[in-house]
């Protein structure tokens, strides 16, 4: 790693460090009043909330299956948090690369250290810190406004929390974007998605992995999402965004139930899922891929149950009336994931969770007994 870092400093001109962008952008001490102008500058700076999870995650049958790292424990059960500050940057002349969204300046060859974070390594150790040939670089007129965030290329949570709310923040200067970057590749779901949002889908350019721009001015958040750890914001960002109105508990003379299906998806899919309708034929299987963002907005405000198993459907919680009841359903033995559940004691949800065999219904301790007696408890 020294070597490769000693090649790329000295013999290319690569970026090769990371800092923080109010050291590579330093005003001088005593700067004169008559000095060219520049588009680099700190756009708006919010404060980050206090961040309260009370509530450890509770089980049906099976002990909650943590993930540690070491000793430690991945994500805390409970306690007090400090959500990030939210912080729009703009950068004259500023590159930026990959999927990732990492923005470097060309003058001090430095990689911007809030623009993007890697999921598992120090950026000093990612691929572009230490490329000795990056992509070819293309050169983007006017002002380019980025929505990159990790994940976002094919999850929805990702995009939903930590992508698509940035518009937040970017209110007031959207509209004069020239070109508004995303993660491609574009989905239907993403299209859906961000027309509802009303975002100007003809200025989109669909950034993949190996692209790299050099833009006039480009304006670029922090990580607004800790991860995943969802907070009041984002969630008032996204309702004040698709126009949501405060819902309360649905005038239903009945319960009205559903099955957010992962049917053919092949990952985390129950494959003897069918046999859930026939025990429960009042559950409602919805498969959300085919709704329209209004169908899915209208769905879930009228729950008063939403069930499934673990998976990108259930992002979609935040539009539930209050005390609606969550049962998410994870494969035996895979690893418990806070996002859900945050989200749902955030908005005043009841959350539960189970671990089922999704391929063997007939074992005794976590097949299609288990899950019924789990459902027949959310119903009561």
């Amino acid at each position: 790693m020294l070597l490769k870092k000693f090649i790329v400093k000295f013999l290319t001109n690569n970026p090769y460090q990371i800092q923080r962008f109010e050291k590579i952008y330093d005003e001088p001490v005593g700067n004169p009043i008559e000095k060219i102008e520049s588009l680099t500058a700190i756009l708006k700076k919010e404060a980050g909330e206090i961040l309260i999870y009370s509530s450890s995650p509770i089980s049906y049958n099976e002990s909650v299956n943590h993930r540690y790292v070491n000793e430690d424990l991945r994500f805390a059960a409970h306690g007090i948090f400090k959500a990030p500050e939210r912080t729009v940057y703009s950068v004259s002349n500023g590159c930026i690369i990959g999927q990732l969204g990492l923005i470097y300046d060309i003058k001090t060859r430095s990689f911007i250290d809030e623009s993007a974070k890697d999921w598992s390594q120090n950026l000093k150790r990612s691929a572009f810190a230490n490329a000795f040939k990056l992509p070819e670089r293309t050169n983007l007129d006017g002002i380019t406004i980025s929505f990159l965030s990790n994940g976002a290329e094919g999850g929805f949570y990702h995009f939903l929390f930590e992508s698509l709310v940035k518009l937040e923040m970017y209110e007031g200067v959207i509209g004069r974007a020239n070109q508004i970057l995303f993660n491609g590749p574009p989905t239907e779901w993403k299209h859906k998605w961000l027309l509802k949002a009303g975002i100007e889908v003809s200025k989109i350019v669909w950034v993949e992995n190996t692209l790299h721009y050099k833009c006039d001015q480009l304006i670029f958040t922090n990580r607004l999402v800790g991860d995943q750890q969802i907070n009041h914001w984002c969630i008032a960002a996204l309702k004040k965004l698709f126009k949501i109105n405060p819902v309360i508990k649905p005038d239903l003379k009945s319960s009205r139930v559903i099955w957010i299906s992962r049917k053919g998806l092949g990952n985390r899919e129950i494959l003897w899922e069918r046999e859930i309708a026939t025990r429960f034929p009042d559950i409602e299987m919805i498969d959300l891929t085919t709704l329209s963002v209004d169908q899915t907005i209208a769905i879930m405000q009228s729950a008063t149950h939403v069930l499934g198993s673990h998976g990108a459907g259930f992002s979609n919680i935040y539009l539930c009336a209050p005390n609606t009841k969550i049962l998410e359903v994870y494969p035996i033995g895979s690893y418990f994931q806070p996002c859900y559940q945050r989200l749902a004691e955030i908005c005043n949800l009841k959350y539960e969770l189970a671990y089922i065999n999704f391929t063997n219904h007939d074992d005794q301790q976590t097949g299609l007994s288990t899950l019924f007696s789990a459902i027949k408890k959310q119903l009561c």
